[in-house]
């Protein structure tokens, strides 16, 4: 089942860097600048997490950059431990499928799990079949469940598709206790979406009043 699972993770990581970089006409892209003989400039030191999680996409795929998976996953975990959800789970699919990094089921799991708690529907569905599956973590249909329903209510018709599947193989006790733990999750559990996401602004915050 580890097979199947490396092979969810890569199409569903392909499909996410398509949209990121506008090849599935997602809104419109700012165009690149570019320097005086007309070719795209890269920031190669980006310092906010957003760069950094651009930056490694483009090795992954080798856009405007040569292909580096080693130096792509070097460039998620810098932004995965800055609290970027999408970095967290980007670096749990290189572990799952050995890019850049060798395959590590466990530290997979741990990244995912990291972008879950934040509210990832990405991260949330890879957990939800890390439980699943056993991969990384022990099984759990339970558990399985409350990471795909949760995964599943952002709307994507995979994630919908994958919950309802798994539903048909559960009881109605072990359905409902996954909802009430996707309920608790949402109360008690969830994470801000990142550390840059839950402070404010340096225009938004007021100066302290004088003593």
């Amino acid at each position: 089942m580890k097979t199947l699972k490396v092979a969810t993770a890569s199409l569903l990581f392909s499909s996410i860097i398509a949209v990121t970089f506008g090849l599935m006409g997602c809104g419109d892209k700012k165009p690149a600048e570019k320097d005086k003989a007309g070719a795209a400039k890269v920031d190669l030191d980006p310092k906010t997490p957003e760069g950094q999680l651009e930056l490694a996409y483009k090795y992954y795929l080798g856009t405007e950059v040569p292909v580096d998976h080693k130096r792509a996953a070097e460039l998620f975990k810098i932004a995965a431990e800055k609290s970027n959800s999408e970095a967290q789970f980007a670096l749990g699919v290189c572990y799952q499928n050995g890019h850049g990094v060798a395959i590590n089921y466990l530290t997979a799991a741990q990244w995912y799990l990291k972008s879950a708690r934040q509210d990832n529907p990405n991260g949330q569905y890879l957990m939800g079949l890390s439980f699943k599956e056993g991969s990384g973590v022990a099984k759990s249909a339970v558990e399985s469940y409350k990471w795909l329903h949760l995964a599943a209510e952002h709307g994507n018709p995979a994630h919908i598709e994958a919950r309802d599947q798994l539903a048909l193989l559960l009881t109605p006790d072990l359905v409902a206790e996954g909802k009430r733990r996707a309920e608790q999750f949402r109360i008690y559990e969830r994470a801000p979406q990142s550390v840059a996401e839950s402070q404010p602004s340096p225009a938004q915050r007021k100066p302290a009043p004088p003593n």
